[in-house]
């Protein structure tokens, strides 16, 4: 997902980010909120709702006229995604508080994931840190709360801090669903692992998501397809955690010395290209770590750098002018799983092995999957690299 995501601002020295499919989703929840205003019905529902919270007498027909009802879905849809944004950064916090990475946020079509570097062990840390979310949305809605209090009473105006106030609170209730990627479903195996182990507990938990995904997508078949589409996306999510949990229970205790390449084939920045595609050929090597002659690591070059260059230019053109300087490693004492993580969020097939600066070695998705192999994980060839989050 990582290519479709764009940068907003950062939180706390956190990144968050805005995945395309919610730029494309957006509209459609627009649509869905103004639609559900221009209704009598809806509007009438709303304006009981926001009356009992608030004391104020609104007509109906004035959240009906014109545009109004796209301007109030526009300004609800954008409100929510602010609580979506708060709500991860509950979950943030807390996981900072026990010293655990959050390397990003990312805002997309089913609302938002924190990306973890690493899962915690503990079940306690896994309880309070899924449990903040829908706590911090509480709160959120709480505070909309207050805050229609004191607002004017002008239809628009009441009707977007009323509705932020309901659905903050909805947003917390429907993230308690005991099912992965919820955070009702960690707050399960995080109870389900204080007497069992963890990747028992996980495959519990998934169990249970599993069949509520079924029964969901059973309801959706009668009228309700978003419904259908939030059922394949829980049982989807559930078999990918059942999986990364099995991966990372399978992995335990193995660490990135113990499966790297030690003896490592490089090249150096003003090699030509031309050099480096001839030993890409007879070394059948798809990429090399790029070494000056202080013996430093500055960069990596692979297979898609040279591949679309004019063969004719490729006697003139440097490795330094086409290598990647931004060198993704991992350190010797790292475990496996955690470096198989780092491959796959970043989309590469390699990184290096640096231990005080000085390369030791080169780990590949292919070097950790044949652990996986041996420990009997046949059919695990493929690594969702957002499993380590919290929605």
């Amino acid at each position: 997902m990582s290519v479709w995501n764009y940068r907003l601002f950062s939180v706390m020295d956190i990144p968050v980010r805005v995945n395309i499919t919610l730029l494309l989703f957006l509209p459609v929840i627009v649509w869905l909120i103004a639609s559900d205003v221009s209704r009598v019905e809806g509007a009438e529902i709303w304006v009981d709702i926001l009356a009992s919270m608030s004391g104020h007498e609104l007509d109906p027909e004035s959240l009906r006229t014109g545009y109004t009802p796209w301007l109030l879905g526009a300004a609800a849809a954008v409100g929510l995604f602010f609580g979506v944004t708060v709500h991860e950064l509950g979950h943030s916090w807390v996981a900072l508080r026990y010293d655990l990475p959050i390397s990003s946020i990312t805002l997309w079509i089913f609302g938002g994931v924190a990306q973890m570097e690493e899962q915690p062990r503990e079940w306690k840390k896994e309880f309070w840190i899924a449990i903040a979310g829908p706590i911090t949305s509480v709160l959120v809605g709480a505070a909309f709360y207050i805050l229609l209090q004191v607002v004017p009473a002008v239809p628009e105006v009441v009707f977007v801090v009323g509705w932020l106030a309901v659905m903050n609170v909805v947003l917390a209730v429907f993230n308690m669903v005991p099912a992965f990627p919820m955070d009702g479903g960690r707050i399960l195996r995080a109870l389900l692992a204080r007497n069992r182990p963890y990747a028992q507990a996980t495959q519990t938990a998934a169990t249970a998501a599993k069949f509520l995904a079924l029964a969901m997508g059973v309801l959706g078949l009668f009228g309700n397809p978003i419904l259908i589409l939030i059922a394949l996306f829980v049982y989807v999510a559930a078999t990918s955690e059942s999986k990364m949990t099995a991966m990372s229970e399978a992995l335990r205790g193995v660490y990135v010395r113990n499966l790297m390449t030690e003896d490592v084939e490089t090249v150096s920045p003003v090699a030509t290209v031309e050099e480096l595609t001839q030993r890409m050929m007879f070394e059948r090597h798809t990429g090399y770590p790029v070494v000056d002659s202080t013996g430093a690591v500055v960069g990596i070059v692979t297979l898609s750098d040279v591949r679309d260059l004019d063969p004719h230019s490729r006697h003139e053109v440097r490795v330094r002018d086409v290598m990647t300087e931004d060198v993704l490693s991992v350190d010797p004492d790292e475990e496996a799983f955690e470096a198989l993580m780092t491959i796959s969020r970043n989309n590469v097939g390699r990184v290096v092995v640096l231990e005080d600066d000085d390369l030791v070695g080169v780990i590949s998705r292919s070097d950790v999957m044949k652990a996986l192999d041996v420990a009997g994980l046949r059919g695990y060839d493929s690594v969702d690299s957002d499993a380590a989050v919290r929605s």
